[in-house]
C-alpha cells in the first residue's frame, strides 16, 4: 500500500512540476516576449504615424512657405558659412567701405535649422552707409541686422566706423526631393519680398543728408552756419560766395583757406545736411538751388537751412 502511495505522490509531484514548468516556459519564453513585441509594434506604428504626419506637415509647410526655403543659406554648413562671408565681403567692396572685415562664429542648431552669426566692421561715408543698408535688405536671403554700432571719425565730417552683428538662417530640408534649400550655393535670384518701402536707392539717400553724428559728436550742422555773403561777376558769369562760419569747409569743390565756397550755376553743393545744385542766380541777392526735384531760394545774408521752397508754378 505504501508503495502505491509513494508512486502516486511522485506522479502528483511530477505533474505539479511539469505544469509549473510548462506555465513558466509559456510565460517566460512566449507570453512576455509576445507582449513586449506587441508593445514595440504599437510604439513603432505610432512613431510611423507621427513621422507620416510630420512629413505631411513639412510638405504642406514647404509649399506654403516655399519662398522662405528659396531664401535659405545652402544646406551644407561649411558652404553656407563660406559663401555668405564672401557675399558680405563683396558687398563691402561694392559700397566702397574701407577696411571691411567679416568674422563668423560656429553655427548653432535651432528648431528650424542652423543659425549663423557674422560680425562686420568697416569705415565709410554716410552715403556709402545708406547704400550698404539698402543693398543688404534688398537681398532677400534669410538674414537680418541684429545690432549695429556707429562711431563718428574725428576730424572727418560724415565719415563713420561701424560694427554690424548679422544673423542668417539655414533651414532644414523639408523632404528629400525638395529643390530648396540649395545644397552648396547661395540662391542666385532674389524672390520678391516686400522688405523695403521702396526699391529705389535714391529714396534712401536722405539718410546721408542728415547729420546723424551731430548728437554723438556734440557738433553742429554746417548748413546752419553757412551764409550767402556775396554774388560777384567773374568774366561776366555770376559767382556765388558762401561763407562757412564754423571754419574751413573741407570737401568742397572750390574752397578757399578762409572757408568761402565759390560756386557757379550748375555746380553741386554739399555742406552739412544741405545737398543741392545751383540752378539760377537772380541778380545780386538771390540764388536758386535744386534738391530732390524741388527748387529752393536762398536770399543774401541767409544761411542755407533758411532756404524756402518755391512753388512749381514759380518756374
Amino acid at each position: 500500500m505504501n508503495h502505491f502511495r509513494n508512486i502516486a505522490t511522485l506522479v502528483v509531484l511530477a505533474c505539479f512540476f511539469a505544469w509549473y514548468g510548462i506555465d513558466w516556459a509559456y510565460r517566460t519564453l512566449y507570453q512576455e516576449p509576445r507582449q513586449r513585441l506587441d508593445g514595440e509594434m504599437v510604439k513603432l506604428k505610432a512613431e510611423i504615424a507621427t513621422g507620416k504626419n510630420n512629413v505631411a506637415a513639412w510638405t504642406q509647410g514647404y509649399h506654403q512657405f516655399s519662398g522662405f526655403y528659396a531664401r535659405s543659406l545652402p544646406r551644407l554648413p561649411n558652404e553656407a558659412q563660406s559663401l555668405y562671408t564672401q557675399w558680405l565681403l563683396e558687398l563691402l567692396k561694392y559700397c566702397d567701405v574701407k577696411g571691411g572685415d567679416v568674422n563668423s562664429q560656429n553655427p548653432t542648431r535651432t528648431a528650424f535649422g542652423l543659425h549663423f552669426r557674422f560680425t562686420v566692421r568697416g569705415t565709410c561715408l554716410l552715403d556709402q552707409w545708406s547704400r550698404l543698408l539698402f543693398e543688404f535688405y534688398y537681398a532677400s536671403y534669410l538674414h537680418r541686422i541684429a545690432a549695429m554700432t556707429l562711431t563718428p571719425v574725428d576730424g572727418k565730417e560724415g565719415q563713420i566706423t561701424f560694427t554690424l552683428t548679422i544673423d542668417a538662417l539655414r533651414l532644414q530640408q523639408p523632404f528629400e526631393a525638395a529643390p530648396f534649400p540649395l545644397r552648396d550655393r547661395l540662391p542666385d535670384f532674389y524672390p520678391y519680398i516686400s522688405r523695403l518701402a521702396s526699391n529705389r536707392l535714391e529714396d534712401y539717400q536722405i539718410i546721408a543728408e542728415r547729420n546723424l553724428m551731430q548728437a554723438a559728436k556734440g557738433g553742429v550742422d554746417r548748413a546752419d552756419y553757412t551764409y550767402l555773403t556775396a554774388i560777384n561777376q567773374v568774366d561776366g558769369v555770376p559767382e556765388v560766395w558762401l561763407t562757412d562760419r564754423t571754419g574751413r569747409a573741407d570737401g568742397a569743390a572750390d574752397v578757399g583757406a578762409d572757408g568761402i565756397w565759390k560756386v557757379k550755376k550748375g555746380d553741386a553743393l554739399r555742406i552739412g545736411s544741405f545737398r543741392a545744385t545751383v540752378v539760377d542766380v537772380l541778380g545780386q541777392e538771390d540764388v536758386i538751388f535744386e534738391r530732390d526735384g524741388m527748387r529752393w531760394l536762398v536770399a543774401l545774408g541767409d544761411c542755407l537751412n533758411q532756404a524756402y521752397a518755391l512753388a512749381p508754378e514759380a518756374f
